[in-house]
């Protein structure tokens, strides 16, 4: 799950990608053999493409996908409707995964991703037929904020793919870096503060559960066995995901949200 800080100009980009990825500095170096066995980081590649895919749309519109992980959902979107999709993230090594997997999946053409600052680069690309965030927690701070970022990378007409979720009925928002989330009516209010249109939302069952946790648990006590001065952070952080996996299982509810900008 990647999350990020309400002020990240203040932080180092080592520091925010820390933030982003809920580790340790000492740890970024180890993401990648973390999460080798997670290919899709907080998004349904394909509900998304299929969500892209209901929209008015043809095969000449362009997408950003923004702050894009691993790239499962860019190169998803590229190989199955044929869109050329630009991948933004903040990690290195993810960068260069995305170019890899694009490759294998034979879709190298219609994919570029680049490294940089989604907050910094916001205004300074040609606006795109179709903005995509995949994320969950305080990535941009709240929904509207997030919105108001997001928007920036968007043509009036264009669209907004957001891929996140609400507090179900009785659930709780207590846990570091879900405080800011609510309910479903208060996320849909905070999803259109901007004035745009909610076009569909699509709500997904939760596919969390603890298989993802115990991967990355048995990834890190492998790097704790080789890396016994690691292994307080390390195990560690894979405590943490899997509380937040049993976290979202019993009070988040996924959807997947597709907007108009109106103006």
């Amino acid at each position: 799950m990647e999350k990020s800080t309400d002020k990240p100009a203040m932080r180092s980009e080592d520091e925010m990608v820390a933030y982003a990825l809920e580790t340790p500095i000492a740890l970024l170096d180890y993401i990648p053999e973390l999460l080798a066995d997670l290919e899709e980081l907080g998004g349904n590649a394909k509900a998304i493409a299929g969500v892209i895919k209901a929209l008015d749309i043809s095969e000449s519109v362009t997408v950003v996908d923004l702050g894009c992980g691993k790239g499962a959902v860019a190169v998803e979107v590229a190989e199955k409707l044929k869109l050329r999709v630009l991948g933004i993230d903040l990690y290195k090594p993810f960068v260069e995964h995305c170019k890899d997997l694009a490759e294998s999946r034979g879709v190298a053409e219609l994919c570029d991703f680049i490294h940089g600052d989604i907050l910094k680069l916001a205004g300074k690309f040609k606006s795109f037929d179709i903005a995509l965030f995949v994320a969950l927690g305080d990535v941009l701070g709240p929904l509207d904020q997030t919105v108001s970022v997001i928007r920036q990378y968007v043509k009036p007409g264009g669209y907004i793919v957001i891929s996140d979720g609400f507090i179900r009925d009785g659930g709780s928002s207590d846990f570091t870096g879900f405080e800011q989330y609510a309910d479903h009516d208060a996320m849909i209010a905070r999803l259109t503060a901007c004035g745009d249109t909610l076009l569909s939302e699509t709500i997904e069952s939760n596919h969390y559960g603890g298989k993802d946790g115990k991967l990355i648990m048995a990834r890190a006590i492998s790097i704790a066995t080789r890396r016994p001065e690691l292994a307080a952070d390390v195990l560690e952080y894979a405590k943490t995901q899997v509380a937040e996996y049993k976290y979202l299982d019993d009070n988040f509810v996924s959807a997947i949200w597709a907007l108009q900008r109106t103006h």
